[in-house]
């Protein structure tokens, strides 16, 4: 899983770099709900597209567009896919389900796909939720987020929309910082890059979320 890689890699690439620390990767990501047809929420569907720091570096870690035509063939896409989707067992994607206020335990990614947009790399994948669950009485949230907050993510409406049920709809709420917040991104920011944040799950303070309402 190529993710801790990418994190080792940036921290010896910019030592000395005064640019930010935390954080460091930028992601734009989009999200959809995949419902059975029985009415039950079976799967999550997630895409991740990089800076463009990120996407050369990647090409650089992966020996990709060994051609030189600035384009992925298959045996690019394949290598895409298996590292970012081959993930770690105690590794979340930086993906978590909130449902009736409790975490959601998810499976693995299925159906990876990746695509080189204005020169940017995007990752897609299927999400399969543990189990089946009924959104009904109370609302259910999606947030992606990195713990120590080396990848900021900033989720985006949906390209392709996925038909939710009837009486369903979701609602993006971006972060939107407090004074307070605000001053703790700088005392972030102003960390070395070998360091990590002492508070744990951090990234959560600063994630966006997508709203999911039923009934």
């Amino acid at each position: 899983m190529l993710r801790n890689f990418w994190v080792l890699l940036f921290c010896v690439m910019c030592l000395g770099d005064p640019a930010r620390a935390h954080p460091h990767v930028f992601v734009d990501a989009r999200t959809g709900f995949i419902f059975a047809d029985n009415g039950q929420l079976v799967a999550l569907r997630i895409s991740w597209t990089y800076d463009e720091f990120t996407t050369l570096v990647l090409f650089d870690t992966l020996n990709l567009d060994q051609d030189g035509d600035g384009q992925l063939n298959d045996a690019d896409r394949a290598a895409i896919v298996q590292g970012e989707t081959n993930w770690d067992p105690g590794y979340k994607g930086d993906v978590y389900l909130e449902v009736a206020g409790r975490d959601y335990p998810l499976g693995r990614p299925k159906s990876g796909a990746a695509k080189l947009e204005n020169n940017r790399l995007e990752v897609s994948f299927d999400l399969p939720l543990s189990r089946p669950v009924g959104i009904k009485d109370a609302p259910a949230f999606l947030r992606l987020y990195d713990p120590i907050f080396y990848y900021a993510y900033t989720i985006l409406p949906a390209t392709d929309s996925i038909d939710l049920p009837d009486g369903c709809q979701t609602r993006i709420v971006p972060f939107e910082p407090t004074a307070v917040e605000n001053a703790l991104q700088e005392k972030l920011a102003a960390l070395g890059r070998e360091e990590t944040p002492e508070q744990d799950n951090i990234g959560r303070l600063f994630s966006d979320e997508v709203r999911l309402t039923c009934g």
